[in-house]
């Protein structure tokens, strides 16, 4: 017998922005573990991939259930700095529905 567990309000908020922006990339990528030497570094709650000509270009994003920007900024450099990636930042508000993107 298998237990289904409901999803937490962060994983619908996650659900709800990748059917928002699906469309946009050729593939998304939810809830990627960063780590390096069995170590775990962190996590993106989502990320979509579009390649264009041979050039990749990797959209992080954010997902927080209240305004909290300040510590999504700094997830999400620290999380491209680690990844190595090049694209564009995102923070997404759960609760107000706002997506955001985020400078450098």
């Amino acid at each position: 017998m298998q237990l289904h567990s409901k999803p937490s309000k962060h994983d619908r908020y996650v659900a709800d922005l990748s059917k928002k922006i699906r469309d946009k990339y050729d593939y998304l990528v939810l809830d990627h573990p960063i780590a390096k030497n069995k170590r775990m570094l962190g996590q993106v709650d989502l990320y979509g991939v579009k390649e264009n000509n041979g050039n990749k270009k990797t959209d992080l994003y954010e997902v927080k259930c209240s305004f909290r920007i300040h510590k999504a900024i700094k997830q999400l450099r620290r999380a491209r700095r680690l990844m190595n990636v090049h694209g564009n930042l995102f923070f997404y508000c759960g609760s107000s529905g706002q997506l955001q993107e985020i400078e450098g």
